[in-house]
């Protein structure tokens, strides 16, 4: 197969050359790094809040029962109030663009997790105790101790088709602009 281009005066090639150092410039770039961040930041968004599925569809594990009983009813799968969907952002960086959470827990949900946590001692804010609500909450002093932790993997990172499809479109209409 070979594709062929005449170009048959100078004005065509000033032309041509125009399009072509647009397509380059290093800001145009950059432009349409950041746009792919947005979308790509976005489409995490809509995961997190709506669609509880990994990249490729699958959905994520339900809660256990014991943690369903510390959840509210505005709680859902990994938005408890809201902090990891509000750290989500995107950077670019070079010629790439990076979307991620800077919370240490993150990679936790991302990856999975099973093992021994240390929790250092603490104090914690009590309502109710034994099954009843207390009149007046208290504060209790928590020695420090190791937890064994079992996350499962609800992967919110990562492209799905129909989120390539889109970014796909987005380069397109970027690079059409550019060249009408």
């Amino acid at each position: 197969m070979a594709i062929a281009v005449n170009i048959t005066g100078n004005a065509e090639l000033q032309g041509l050359q125009q399009h072509i150092a647009r397509l380059s410039d290093a800001g145009n770039r950059r432009q349409l790094l950041a746009l792919i961040g947005a979308e790509a930041e976005t489409q995490t968004h809509r995961r997190l809040r709506d669609e509880k599925t990994a990249p490729d569809g699958t959905p994520w594990e339900s809660w256990s029962d014991g943690y369903v009983k510390t959840r509210h009813g505005n709680h859902s799968l990994l938005m408890g109030n809201g902090e990891l969907d509000d750290s989500i952002q995107f950077q670019v960086r070079g010629n790439k663009v990076h979307v991620g959470s800077p919370l240490v827990y993150a990679a936790v949900h991302q990856d999975g997790f099973e093992g021994a946590v240390n929790i250092a001692a603490h104090h914690r804010r009590i309502t109710q105790a034994f099954g009843k609500v207390l009149r007046h909450p208290v504060w209790q002093s928590v020695g420090a101790h190791v937890r064994h932790m079992k996350v499962p993997q609800r992967e919110y990172l990562g492209l799905s088709t129909e989120n390539r499809q889109d970014l796909y479109a987005l380069i397109g209409d970027f690079y059409g602009d550019l060249l009408t």
